[in-house]
């Protein structure tokens, strides 16, 4: 979706998506659960860090930089605030439950399991992790994408002019 939405915002604009960085770990990566360890949270961060930078980066070079990632709670406030200079917009994805499972089945991918409890049922685990929504602060533009297809999200998010998105 962030690649979508560069692609549309005026030249030059680049897209970064948080899965790169977790992906680097090639040794010793810790994942998230509803418990995480002291390591899987220094390896959160220290992603956020380096997403940062690069955003950073792009952003002095000139660039219009759009990160996908899932940031949650306190950590949306502490990621938009290490981005100095540019206009900054926060745009929140939170599509229902039920729209998440659907997606997840189509692509036959299960990207919740650490989230999943024994006997518990993808929704539950989608549930819990959705949960974390609940702290993250009400900034920027929160859309229900239950029902639309990732063009028209980013048509409504350059359809709001970047208004209510604003940091």
């Amino acid at each position: 979706m962030g690649r979508l939405l560069a692609e549309r915002l005026p030249a030059p604009s680049a897209s970064f998506d948080g899965d790169v960085l977790y992906n680097m770990v090639a040794a010793g990566g810790a994942d998230m659960t509803p418990s995480p360890s002291a390591v899987a949270l220094r390896q959160l961060h220290l992603r956020y860090e380096a997403a940062a930078l690069i955003a950073q980066h792009y952003s002095r070079a000139g660039f219009d930089f759009v990160y996908s990632d899932i940031v949650l709670g306190p950590d949306v406030m502490q990621w938009m605030d290490s981005i100095h200079g540019p206009e900054r917009h926060l745009v929140i994805l939170a599509p229902s439950v039920e729209a998440i499972v659907a997606r997840e089945t189509w692509r036959g991918k299960n990207s919740y399991r650490d989230w999943h409890e024994p006997g518990g049922s993808l929704a539950d685990a989608v549930r819990k992790l959705s949960g974390a929504l609940d702290e993250t602060p009400r900034r920027g533009l929160w859309l229900d994408t239950s029902d639309e297809t990732p063009t028209d999200t980013v048509g409504r998010i350059l359809a709001d002019d970047m208004r209510a998105s604003l940091y």
